[in-house]
């Protein structure tokens, strides 16, 4: 590990900013909206740089950089067509940045035959390994590392502050971490305990139950229902139980209530009225189906949802006795979709996502490459409906649903090196 750090010293300034920068790229998403923009701002500036230098333009001659543009014109469209220029053009001309990154990252990872790939998955293995020392350090004194505290009991921050979301960035590079580690036997299996328990305590219920399943699909897709696999499996539903029964009971008993008396009390309700009435989310999906009812061909624009949403709620507060509540966007991936660029946006993403999943399906069980199949498994669990979760169109939640798009295509890019 150490030579090939060293080695990347001795590329040539554009080459050794980028492979910099994406070392770090795990630490880069947990520093806010305007570093990560400004990173993958550089990447691709480089990027492009060398691809001019080297006149490399059939890296984009593939089905993945067409449908990509394809989607970037739809939303630019969407956006000279809609009422509301002002709050969408940055948003859907910004799009770009993602397609130059997806290339970007692709294009860095495969460079000179791969020779930087294996460095780059131990760099990010240290640095997940870390935050996860870190959150478990949080648990138990209630504050992490550096000394930041969560506001919302039953809630773990880490290195993110005062922003309650490192449970997507868990998501992403348990995935990512398991998948690097699966010729290694005991470091996988030790992995997808650890990601189990941690990503349990820091109380994202969505996220938590997205790698379970992923871990679940994971596990029977690659055929590994040992008996070692149960035996760890049981441990860590042993190890979370502990965890909600004894040690900091302030903490345990506000996991408690959010994994079991929280979810428990809105399912008892006896009609379903009542539990959209009585929880968080569900309201807010109804705020943008509504929406989406009123503006089905071009819905409200991809940066208009806060101002649109809060306009709809004051109109009507309730729909036939159903609560609406807005947001700055509706914390669930379909219903964001619809509501911001109608049905046929909702159709044309729908069929790119399902077009690249059984691609990148159809080459895991050609190659069997293992992070190809992890990150096929994030895109998969990130699509899930009805679970809450972070927006499609935000700098944070985009640039790791693009970064796991581009890991799950790699290897699969035609013409990124030759």
């Amino acid at each position: 590990m150490k030579n090939d750090f060293l080695n990347v010293f001795e590329e040539r300034f554009s080459i050794k900013i980028s492979l910099i920068l994406l070392l770090f790229f795990p630490v880069i998403l947990l520093m806010g909206s305007a570093v990560i923009n400004l990173s993958i701002v550089l990447i691709n500036i480089f990027f492009l740089s060398h691809v001019l230098k080297k006149k490399k333009f059939k890296i984009f001659y593939n089905d993945i950089f067409y449908l990509l543009i394809a989607l970037w014109f739809f939303l630019i469209l969407n956006t000279l067509l809609n009422d509301s220029f002002d709050n969408n053009f940055s948003r859907s001309f910004a799009f770009i940045r993602f397609i130059l990154l997806i290339f970007s990252i692709s294009y860095f990872f495969s460079y000179k035959s791969f020779q930087y790939k294996k460095l780059i998955f131990k760099f990010w293995t240290l640095i997940f390994a870390v935050v996860t020392l870190d959150l478990i350090f949080e648990y138990f004194f209630g504050f992490n590392t550096l000394g930041f505290k969560s506001d919302f009991d039953g809630r773990l921050s880490g290195f993110m502050g005062d922003q309650l979301k490192i449970g997507h960035w868990y998501l992403c590079f348990s995935l990512i971490v398991l998948g690097n580690y699966f010729n290694q036997s005991n470091k996988f299996y030790f992995t997808l305990f650890l990601s189990i328990v941690v990503s349990f305590i820091i109380g994202e219920r969505a996220n938590f139950f997205r790698l379970f399943i992923a871990f679940s699909l994971l596990i029977f897709l690659i055929r590994l229902l040992s008996f070692k696999f149960w035996i760890l499996f049981i441990f860590s539903i042993f190890i979370i139980y502990l965890l909600i029964s004894s040690s900091n009971k302030t903490m345990n008993e506000a996991i408690k209530y959010r994994y079991f008396d929280q979810i428990y009390n809105v399912l008892k309700l006896d009609t379903f009225k009542e539990m959209n009435n009585n929880n968080a989310y569900t309201p807010m999906y109804f705020n943008a189906y509504d929406l989406f009812k009123k503006n089905k061909l071009l819905g409200v624009g991809v940066g208009s949802y806060l101002e649109k949403s809060h306009e709809n709620f004051r109109k009507n507060t309730t729909i036939n006795g159903y609560k609406l509540i807005p947001n700055t966007h509706p914390h669930q991936f379909h219903f964001e979709i619809l509501a911001t660029l109608g049905l046929p946006g909702y159709i044309l993403i729908s069929m790119f996502l399902l077009y690249f999943l059984f691609k990148s399906l159809r080459f895991y069980v050609k190659k069997k490459n293992i992070v190809n199949l992890t990150s096929f498994l994030f895109i998969l669990v990130f699509c899930i409906p009805l679970l809450p979760m972070g927006s499609f169109f935000t700098t944070y939640g985009a640039s790791m649903f693009w970064l796991n798009f581009s890991l799950m295509n790699l290897g699969n890019f035609k013409n990124l090196d030759y």
